[in-house]
């Protein structure tokens, strides 16, 4: 994806050191560090794409300004960045979040899959939106 496709860069450098002000580029509500923010649980579908061509689904568990964690049936390396669209309900409406974002960790939870904690590097304007909406 290139910079003119209505993308905003939030949550790091391409190398994937996050930024210190990633959220206030974004508009979104931040803090000094993205688990210093609040998350809220958010429930919804998830669908990830890496550059290597893995495809996954599963399940939001949380959100935050400047990331999520998703519940998902495999581990995702740390540093692995993914192509991200999930589906959530917001006032009772179906809505859209799509986003490029980096793997932090995976945890294995016995007998439901990984969760896997991801940082925002790119979301679109609509995206943000939504995100704050669900916060607020």
């Amino acid at each position: 994806m290139g910079s003119g496709d209505g993308l905003i860069f939030v949550g790091g450098e391409p190398g994937g050191r996050p930024l210190a002000n990633a959220g206030a580029q974004s508009g979104l509500p931040t803090g000094q560090d993205a688990r210093a923010v609040p998350r809220k649980a958010v429930a919804g579908r998830i669908k990830l794409a890496t550059d290597s061509g893995v495809k996954q689904t599963g399940r939001l568990v949380d959100l935050s300004a400047h990331g999520f964690c998703a519940l998902l049936e495999d581990p995702i390396k740390a540093g692995i960045v993914c192509l991200i669209d999930c589906e959530v309900s917001l006032s009772g409406q179906p809505r859209a979040i799509s986003a490029i974002a980096r793997s932090v960790h995976s945890v294995l939870v016995s007998g439901k899959g990984y969760r896997v904690g991801f940082q925002f590097t790119k979301i679109s304007d609509g995206s943000v939106d939504v995100v704050r909406s669900l916060l607020a």
